[in-house]
């Protein structure tokens, strides 16, 4: 029994808070994203639409991270010990691989100014799109392939825009999801200082991975609806 992992109580509900906390965050924030389509203006609701649809399923396959924590663990005594059960770390990888693109195609998507014709560069519109669903496919397989199509796309968003009023707000977004992302990457490369102990190595690896997830999800989407929403007001 002593070589069985155990989790003091503190441990396990810090652990099980920080999961519980990002699925109701996102699903939280998908529903706000939905409800605001409403009040913007038509050419504005489907990246409102869109976005809440894609944090749903972040948020669904986040449910499956916590309760495959709770199913990891059960309580015998003042401690709780492994069951057996193995993490889900695939659900979140499959949530970033599904909320990320959509921010980041939301925001690129609505580049092309009201009214413009010509001399704009359409390759951002179909290129980003591509690189996005590239990341999202190469993602869950590969971090070392996702950092190199990151830096792409970071390359493609960090040029000139010519005139777009959402350029500002898709490098924000950009810069939130990269900088959750390299930690993450830290952290599965073992650089990160998480303690000694296995017990304490691994709740506070899901601390700092759930904390990465809402940098990456909640933060280019408040980013998203601050942009929309003040450009609705101007136009309307």
């Amino acid at each position: 029994m002593d070589s069985l992992l155990t989790l003091p109580l503190g441990d396990y509900r810090s652990g099980e808070l920080m999961l519980r906390l990002v699925v109701a965050l996102i699903a939280m924030t998908a529903l706000l994203l939905g409800l605001s389509s409403l009040c913007v203006t038509p050419r504005f609701r489907f990246p409102f639409i869109f976005s809440s649809v894609a944090l749903l399923g972040a948020a669904w396959f986040e449910s499956g991270v916590w309760v495959a924590w709770k199913e990891a663990f059960e309580l015998a005594g003042t401690s709780y010990c492994v069951t057996g059960q193995l993490l889900a770390p695939e659900d979140r990888i499959i949530a970033w691989s599904i909320g990320v693109p959509a921010l980041l195609g939301s925001l690129a998507l609505l580049g092309k100014p009201r009214g413009s014709h010509g001399g704009y560069a359409i390759e951002r519109l179909l290129g980003i799109p591509i690189v996005l669903i590239l990341l999202a496919l190469l993602a869950p397989s590969s971090s070392v392939m996702a950092l190199l199509i990151l830096g792409l796309l970071g390359w493609m968003i960090w040029r000139p825009w010519p005139e777009n009023p959402f350029a500002r707000h898709l490098r924000a977004a950009h810069a939130c999801i990269v900088v959750p992302f390299l930690i993450t990457l830290l952290g599965s490369w073992h650089w990160l200082p998480l303690g000694k102990e296995a017990g304490k190595i691994l709740v506070r690896g899901e601390v700092i991975q759930s904390l990465c997830t809402l940098v990456a999800l909640l933060a280019p989407a408040m980013i998203l609806l601050i942009g929309v929403l003040n450009a609705s007001s101007k136009e309307s």
